[in-house]
Order: C-alpha cells, then sequence, then structure tokens
C-alpha cells in the first residue's frame, strides 16, 4: 500500500517547485561562487613539479617500473 501512494507523494512534490524559480536559484549560486574561485591562483605546474620529484626522489617511479614489468611477465606466463 505505500509503494502505491509514492507515485502521490511523488507527484505532489515535484509539482509544489517552481522551477523557473529553482532554476534562476542555481544559476546565481554559480555566478556567486565563480567569482571567488576567480579570485584564487593556483600554482598548477608549480605543484606538479613539486609531485613529480618526491615521486621520484622517494624511489615511487622505480617501484612503479618494477611492478610495471612483473605484471606483463605474469601476464605472459598466465595465459
Amino acid at each position: 500500500m505505500i509503494v502505491n501512494l509514492m507515485p502521490e507523494i511523488t507527484a505532489g512534490l515535484t509539482s509544489s517547485i517552481n522551477w523557473n524559480d529553482a532554476a534562476h536559484l542555481l544559476v546565481l549560486k554559480s555566478h556567486l561562487s565563480s567569482t571567488v574561485l576567480l579570485g584564487q591562483s593556483y600554482d598548477i605546474f608549480a605543484n606538479f613539479q613539486k609531485a613529480w620529484n618526491n615521486f621520484v626522489s622517494t624511489g615511487q617511479i622505480g617501484a612503479f617500473f618494477i611492478g610495471i614489468f612483473i605484471g606483463w611477465f605474469i601476464k605472459g606466463i598466465i595465459p
């Protein structure tokens, strides 16, 4: 009986929403948040270089290539 009432409940909720106002509010909020994001500066290339140097200096690059080689070897053994 509850399952049969669900379409009526959801239909009542969707008909009470003014979709024009909801869309306007969504656009307004997106514009307000974008101005905040434009005011921030991100130095992406410096962060990438820092991450790459950490990746190389900690030896993770060697472990990465060893893992690729072992995986390729095991894939060749197992049909």
